[in-house]
């Protein structure tokens, strides 16, 4: 008996010691009821304002590309050409109600290369005075209201900057924000209108109205980058520099079909510019209507003449002629 005793005990020692050196991967649980006890990632720190441990609903989204406004022309499919080319473009001044006609015969050719500067400053201005000067009082000179600038009138045309209230810039070469003003409000009006950034101006009043610090001070105040003058060059040669650009001849120009044929006739051995300007009311006191469906006729059907608007065209040469000198 005292035999069988200590056999037992032997072997219940020996299960003990069995238990204790057992490796622990033997006597652990299984794998599938592990919990891991990864160590929590820090809480983000609150935003000024925002509660502590409050916890993010999701990232932040990418913070997008400001927006800025196209300027004039940019979008044009126009580009320099790798020959010499024949470039025609012409524009209308004050923004009046004869331009209505105007754009009608633009229509009938598909023709959209014309920039009509525009004083949104003096909207529904009733200038009756104009039509006595050339002793015809029953030409009108009506600018376009606000209203009807907005609902679209000059849809599909380039529209560009004549100043708020066409004041004789020169008188203002002192003070300077005055010409500034005159020219970047109009400019932001007309964006507001269309949606494109103007970058051109025709001068308003006549060359005489503009001196060199007049220029500059434009140049240097406001976006404008090329400004037309009245100043008939009576050639096809490109400018010298865009911020006094003068045109070829005015669309009342005795000899307007004869340049205009000459244009067409000439053997293009450099870049060449056939630059027009005029005022809507000018084609009532000349009854010139019909004068510039030929001229467009003839422009449009030539099968070597690039129609572009000024905007177009100092988009295209910028690059060479530099917009002060």
């Amino acid at each position: 008996m005292k035999k069988l005793t200590a056999f037992i005990l032997i072997i219940s020692l020996l299960q003990s010691l069995c238990a204790c050196g057992a490796p622990a991967s033997e006597t652990s649980a299984p794998a599938e009821t592990r919990v891991s006890e990864a160590t929590p990632e820090p809480a983000p720190e609150a935003s000024p304002g925002e509660e502590p441990g409050a916890a993010a609903e999701s990232d932040p989204p990418a913070e997008e590309a400001e927006e800025t406004e196209p300027d004039a022309g940019t979008d044009a499919e126009a580009a320099p050409a790798e020959t010499h080319t024949k470039y025609f473009t012409i524009c209308f001044d004050d923004g009046i109600t004869q331009d209505l006609k105007i754009m009608e015969i633009f229509r009938k050719y598909g023709f959209s290369s014309c920039t009509f500067f525009i004083n949104t400053g003096l909207c529904g201005a009733n200038w009756y005075w104009v039509g006595g000067m050339f002793d015809r009082p029953d030409v009108t000179h009506i600018r376009f209201t606000r209203k009807e600038l907005e609902s679209g009138v000059y849809d599909g045309f380039d529209v560009a900057v004549h100043t708020l209230t066409h004041p004789s810039l020169k008188s203002y070469d002192s003070r300077r924000w005055v010409i500034r003003d005159e020219v970047e409000n109009d400019a932001e009006n007309i964006y507001r209108i269309t949606g494109v950034f103007p970058v051109g101006m025709a001068w308003p009043c006549s060359d005489n109205d503009v001196t060199e610090t007049t220029k500059k001070i434009v140049y240097e105040d406001t976006s404008i980058r090329f400004a037309r003058g009245i100043t008939a060059t009576h050639s096809f040669a490109l400018p010298e520099e865009f911020l006094m650009w003068e045109p070829t001849c005015s669309i009342v120009d005795d000899d307007l079909m004869a340049y205009a044929q000459s244009f067409i006739e000439t053997e293009c051995t450099e870049d060449m510019l056939f630059f027009v300007w005029g005022h809507g009311y000018e084609l009532d006191v000349h009854d010139a209507y019909g004068r510039l469906e030929e001229l467009i006729k003839m422009m449009t059907e030539a099968d070597d003449i690039v129609c572009v608007t000024t905007t177009e065209f100092y988009q295209l040469f910028k690059d060479q002629i530099p917009s002060l000198k």
